[in-house]
């Protein structure tokens, strides 16, 4: 497989069909996180406080939960939406939002089963490392009661546990990538897809985790290149908000900064992560077609 020609088709579509980033931002995704924190007034003795308080957080915690379950729904849309407009751009063909969009819903639940399946199956994985590295620091923690001992075992166990995890879980993510793709384009369901990433992942072993460490190697170069680019820019209006004490021009400056930086990096993420699908599409189709040209 020629890996210089998969990146600049995958860079070339994902540059050419801008209508598709916005399920880019989304693709990667397997939901969202979000991190507040809350001081009480503890100098304060209005009654009122704690209820008002107690609200505003409940409405926070309505909002996240709300826009975790947005990122979660679209980010399994975006499966299905993305590997067929990227197939669709492939044979020249252009693909429009609303066209990607139903192409997602249309594979929508086959996507949640699949990702609801694999997520069984990587639980009973850690599930599985954490009884037996457990089961070695318990029982040494039952034979001996010298220090030193339980440290070393200890360690070693969590090392052995983390190696474990590497080896076992990072197969079962290309399998997935590959049965995503034979979920979308060949339609199978959930398990059957499953079969076919396990077959395609064997088949093509050291192919798959080429795509895969090129993939991770220049989506991490985007990302990276994207938060540097917004820090920069963002800090001449975090200067003149500092400099004049969060006075009207600062807030104006900073929002005006915001309302410009914030779509741009959002763009700029949905094209690295239609790209990095792209990539992995396009490496599934040559894959496929060189499985398919082989003799049986």
């Amino acid at each position: 497989m020629e890996y210089g020609k998969l990146i600049s088709s995958a860079f070339r579509i994902a540059l050419e069909n801008r209508r598709l980033w916005p399920f880019g931002i989304f693709a990667g995704t397997g939901g969202a996180g979000f991190n507040f924190s809350y001081s009480g007034d503890s100098g304060s003795g209005d009654p009122g406080t704690g209820s008002v308080d107690t609200a505003v957080i409940v409405a926070i915690v309505l909002v996240v939960l709300a826009l975790v379950l947005f990122a979660a729904v679209m980010s399994v849309i975006s499966q299905g939406a993305l590997t067929e407009g990227v197939v669709a751009a492939s044979h020249g063909e252009r693909r429009g939002f609303r066209r990607s969009l139903r192409a997602g819903l249309a594979v929508f639940w086959r996507a949640l089963g699949l990702y609801l399946l694999t997520a069984l199956l990587a639980l009973a994985v850690v599930l599985a490392v954490a009884v037996v590295a457990g089961g070695a620091v318990l029982a040494t923690f039952a034979a001996t009661e010298t220090v030193g001992v339980r440290v070393f075992v200890a360690v070693l166990a969590g090392l052995a546990a983390l190696a474990a995890l590497v080896v076992l879980l990072l197969p079962l993510a290309l399998i997935v990538q590959h049965a995503v793709r034979e979920l979308v384009l060949g339609g199978a369901r959930p398990v059957a897809a499953l079969r076919g990433g396990w077959s395609m992942f064997r088949a093509n072993l050291g192919p798959s985790i080429l795509v895969f460490l090129i993939q991770q190697g220049l989506v991490l170069v985007g990302y990276t290149a994207i938060a540097i680019a917004s820090v920069v820019l963002t800090l001449p209006a975090i200067v003149v908000l500092v400099a004049t004490s969060g006075g009207a021009a600062g807030i104006v400056v900073a929002v005006v900064t915001g309302l410009v930086v914030i779509p741009a990096a959002l763009a700029a993420a949905g094209a690295v992560g239609t790209f990095g699908h792209g990539l992995w599409t396009l490496g599934y189709l040559r894959m496929r077609s060189r499985e398919t040209r082989s003799p049986a």
